[in-house]
This record gives structure tokens, sequence and C-alpha cells, in this order.
């Protein structure tokens, strides 16, 4: 019988591909306001974008948390938090 599993992933690597996502989000987004004239859905983008960014802080508030415990991959962690304090804006 032929089996399959897929390699675990890490907390910090979820985190590392969600502030990957999240910023690709928010350049889509960016390029949406930047096009829209709809007074309704600029609020609703607008609203979006503020949830990106409170979730960017969220990230960066584990990237520090993570960063003052004794963790093996030390390396990871550095790279959670690097994604994280990078702006949003191009």
């Amino acid at each position: 019988m032929l089996t399959t599993t897929q390699p675990s992933e890490s907390l910090v690597g979820s985190l590392c591909r969600e502030m990957a996502d999240l910023r690709q989000r928010w350049q889509q987004l960016a390029g949406l306001l930047a096009a829209c004239r709809e007074e309704r859905l600029l609020l609703r983008l607008g609203q979006e974008a503020a949830r990106l960014q409170q979730r960017r802080s969220e990230l960066q508030r584990l990237a520090l948390q993570l960063g003052r415990m004794p963790l093996r991959d030390r390396l990871a962690v550095a790279l959670l938090l690097e994604l994280s304090l990078r702006p949003l804006t191009p």
C-alpha cells in the first residue's frame, strides 16, 4: 500500500507564509484602491487595508515574543521578524 504524508509545518513557517500572503493581498488592494471610483467600494477596501495593517502588527508582536523564547530555530524567527517589520507599501 502506498501512503503519502505531507511534511509538518512549523508555527514560524506558517506565520511567514501568512505574512507573504498578507503582503500580496496588500499589493492587490493598492491597485484596486487606485482604480476604484465607487465610494462604498472604496470604504470597504479601506477597511480591509486597515485589517491587513492590524494583522501585520499582530504578527510583529508574535515575532517579538517568539524571539524572546529559547527556540532552536532562531533563524526562522529572525526571518519572521524581518518580514513583519517591512512596510506593506511598495
